[in-house]
């Protein structure tokens, strides 16, 4: 995989939020701006943060789209009152532009090491490298990444790229590259997928949970729950439909 160094600095100007509790801003690294928008929460001490990657329809540069208005999905799931109640906790929702996505050039499977890092995933990186170091609050030890469609299999390229880096994962209706599972078989990941997926192939989420068990992974740490009979959005409604996979994160730390 082809890794880029660029320079980076974070955007001291900001925009009136959208949301309650969220702040836009933009990510400069290099030439690339990334839109984010960044919930925090009142509580103090050392909280996670959880980063919400997007899907196809969100893609933009309006920094608005990607927040799931009126729905109970990605952003809006993590930062509800249910939730935080639950754990406290910083969420990340950046925004990629339309004409690129956060791994491959399509929804397919890819392989891993021949496909540069897209600068909207070298930049998402860099930023929380940089919330990390510059927000005494956020603890490294939670880190969990998150995403749908597209986003899923940003979620699943971001794992391949930072092994290190998170403690958990929800990849929803993504795909990813099956060679590269025994680099992330020790991050707990619970991956979502319908059936009758006809936008993203159900059979990437089965290849990958497969390849990474039989690269040593085991159900303690890999969760897979494929909706019968359910389309591109049964993944994500399922996944976002009661605080289960919120809890299931929450119990985890590297």
């Amino acid at each position: 995989m082809l890794k880029s160094f660029l320079t980076v600095a974070l955007s001291v100007a900001c925009v009136s939020p959208a949301f309650a509790g969220w702040q836009a801003n933009q990510y400069h690294d290099n030439k690339f701006t990334l839109p984010y928008q960044l919930y925090s929460p009142s509580q103090s001490g050392r909280l996670p943060l959880i980063i919400h990657l997007h899907g196809t329809g969100e893609a933009g540069t309006d920094n608005q789209a990607q927040m799931y208005k009126n729905t109970g999905w990605g952003p809006q799931y993590f930062a509800s009152k249910t939730n935080q109640s639950i754990q406290a906790a910083y969420v990340l929702a950046p925004q990629t532009p339309g004409p690129m996505r956060w791994a491959s050039t399509t929804l397919a499977a890819y392989n891993f090491k021949q496909t540069p890092s897209t600068p909207s995933m070298t930049a998402l990186l860099h930023l929380i490298d940089n919330l990390i170091k510059t927000n005494s609050h956020i603890d490294r030890n939670r880190i969990y990444i998150t995403g749908l469609s597209r986003g899923g299999q940003g979620v699943w390229n971001a794992m391949m790229q930072r092994p290190k880096l998170f403690a958990a994962a929800v990849p929803i209706a993504g795909s990813a590259d099956p060679k590269q599972a025994s680099t992330i078989n020790h991050i707990p990941t619970w991956v979502f997928h319908g059936s009758a997926d006809e936008v993203t192939s159900v059979d990437y989420s089965r290849q990958m949970v497969d390849a990474i068990i039989r690269s040593g992974g085991s159900t303690s740490t890999i969760r897979y729950t494929e909706i019968e009979g359910g389309d591109h959005a049964s993944s994500w409604k399922a996944a976002y439909s009661n605080d289960g996979v919120y809890r299931w994160l929450m119990k985890h730390h590297k």
